[in-house]
C-alpha cells in the first residue's frame, strides 16, 4: 500500500476530527460549568446544518453570512433553554435534578428532530460548496476544508485565552469551583450558567453549519453525534478545549482508518471502543499523566 493513499485517509480523518472537535466543545464546556449532560447537543449540530442548507437552496447565502444569522440564534435558544427548562430543576434535590435534566434533554433531542423532519423533510441535506484542491504529488486536499481545520485550530486557542483571560471565562472558573462562593464575591452564576449554555449551542451552530458544506446531514443524526461529543470529551478530559482538540482529531483518524482498512460500517461503533478503553485505562481523560 502507498505512502500516498495513507496520507490520504489520514488528511479525511484530521478534516473530520476538527469538525467533531469544535462540536465537543460546546459540551465540554455545559457540563464542565453547569454539570449538565446535554443529550439534545448533537441535535442542535443536526438542526443547524439543515437550517443552513434550506437557507442556503432557498437564498443562495454564503455560508458565512449564515453563520451570522444562526450562531446569535442558536445562543439565544440555548440560554432560554437554560433558563426556562432547567434551571427551575436546579431548585430541587440532585436525584431529581439529574433525572430531570436527562428527560428535558432526550426530549428536546425528540422534539428538534421531529420539527426539523416536519419543516424541512427526513431526508440528508448539505451546503454543496464548489471547491479548489491542493495537490501535494498524488494527495488530493480540499481547500475548503484545510481552511476548516485550520480555522478551528486557530479558533480552539483564541476561545482558551478568552476562557483563561477575561472576565468571563474567570466567572466560569469560579462558578465552576465554587458557586456558592463565587454568589458571595458578585458572580451571579445562573447567568454564567446561561451564557454558558448559549454559547455552547453557538458552537454546535457553527460545527453544524461546517459540517453540512462536508457531509449531508439528517434531522435524527444527533444523537450518534452526541456520543461522539461525548467520546472526545472523555478522551480530553472535562472542559480542556486543547485536549478535546487533540481526542477529536485522534477519533476523526481512527474512524477514517477503520473505514479504509476494514468496513465502513464499523467505523461509528469506534467511538464506543475508544471510550471503553479511556475509561479503564485513563479515567481522568489523555491528560491525566501530566497531573500524576
Amino acid at each position: 500500500m502507498s505512502f500516498d493513499i495513507v496520507a490520504q485517509v489520514a488528511i479525511g480523518g484530521l478534516l473530520i476530527g476538527g469538525l467533531y472537535a469544535l462540536f465537543a466543545f460546546g459540551l465540554s464546556l455545559i457540563y464542565g460549568v453547569a454539570r449538565i449532560l446535554n443529550f439534545a447537543h448533537g441535535t442542535l449540530l443536526a438542526t443547524a446544518g439543515i437550517a443552513a442548507s434550506v437557507l442556503y437552496a432557498a437564498l443562495n447565502w454564503h455560508p458565512v453570512v449564515l453563520l451570522v444569522i444562526l450562531v446569535p440564534v442558536f445562543f439565544l435558544f440555548g440560554c432560554g433553554f437554560f433558563l426556562f427548562l432547567l434551571s427551575p430543576l436546579r431548585k430541587r434535590n440532585h436525584f431529581q435534578t439529574t433525572v430531570g435534566t436527562v428527560l428535558t434533554t432526550v426530549g428536546a433531542l425528540i422534539i428538534l428532530s421531529d420539527v426539523a423532519a416536519w419543516l424541512a423533510g427526513p431526508r440528508p441535506r448539505n451546503i454543496p460548496i464548489r471547491s479548489d484542491v491542493f495537490e501535494i504529488g498524488d494527495i488530493l486536499i480540499p481547500t475548503s476544508q484545510a481552511y476548516m481545520l485550520a480555522g478551528i485550530t486557530l479558533f480552539t486557542i483564541a476561545l482558551h485565552f478568552f476562557l483563561q483571560r477575561s472576565w468571563f471565562g474567570r466567572s466560569v472558573r469560579a462558578v465552576t469551583q465554587d458557586h456558592v462562593g463565587s454568589e458571595i464575591c458578585g458572580v451571579r452564576s445562573a447567568r454564567v450558567h446561561a451564557m454558558t449554555f448559549g454559547l455552547g449551542s453557538a458552537l454546535a451552530a457553527i460545527a453544524g453549519v461546517l459540517y453540512a458544506m462536508t457531509f449531508p446531514i439528517d434531522p435524527y443524526a444527533g444523537f450518534h453525534l452526541t456520543v461522539k461529543a461525548f467520546t472526545i470529551i472523555v478522551l480530553g478530559g472535562i472542559g480542556n478545549l486543547i485536549g478535546a482538540l487533540i481526542a477529536g482529531l485522534l477519533l476523526g483518524l481512527a474512524e477514517a482508518f477503520t473505514a479504509f482498512f476494514w468496513s465502513s460500517e464499523w467505523a461509528p461503533a469506534i467511538s464506543i471502543v475508544l471510550l471503553l478503553l479511556i475509561l479503564v485505562l485513563f479515567p481522568r481523560g489523555l491528560t491525566s499523566w501530566k497531573r500524576a
